[in-house]
């Protein structure tokens, strides 16, 4: 997957780059982190760019597809977990409707599994998931 966008801002060894939303986001908003822009994306570059350069950036497409499947899978492993807990103390204490446990076990282990991503995102973020920037150019090229 490949990606063009603009350097907004050079931090160290950061650019701060603006890409135009893909038709593949579609309603995500993951990247987001709380503004309205859905574009702006810090990323790590190994070159050198100035603001206004043109940078391409390539995740491997195999590697698109496994963040996606751990994204959706580890809150539905949560909800299956919990359904499953809530079931099993559903078996235990009889005083309270088992479905009732159920849905209060769906709900904690899926928020469970959502602090597990965050905490995993920066080890995932790293190495073979992490974007690459595979060509600079200069905006009047």
């Amino acid at each position: 997957m490949v990606n063009k966008g603009v350097v907004k801002e050079v931090l160290a060894e950061e650019l701060v780059v603006v890409f135009e939303r893909q038709e593949a986001c579609g309603d995500c908003h993951a990247c987001m982190h709380g503004s309205g822009d859905c574009a702006k994306h810090t990323i790590r570059i190994k070159g050198k760019a100035e603001v206004g350069d043109i940078v391409e950036v390539e995740m491997d497409d195999s590697h698109v597809v496994a963040a996606t499947a751990v994204a959706y899978m580890i809150p539905f492993a949560g909800l299956m977990l919990g359904l499953f807990a809530g079931w099993a103390l559903s078996r235990v204490i009889t005083a309270i409707n088992g479905e009732l446990l159920m849905a209060m076990g769906a709900v904690v282990f899926t928020a469970l599994a959502y602090v597990v991503m965050r905490f995993l995102d920066p080890i995932f973020s790293k190495g073979r998931w992490e974007q690459k920037i595979i060509s600079v150019t200069k905006p009047e090229e």
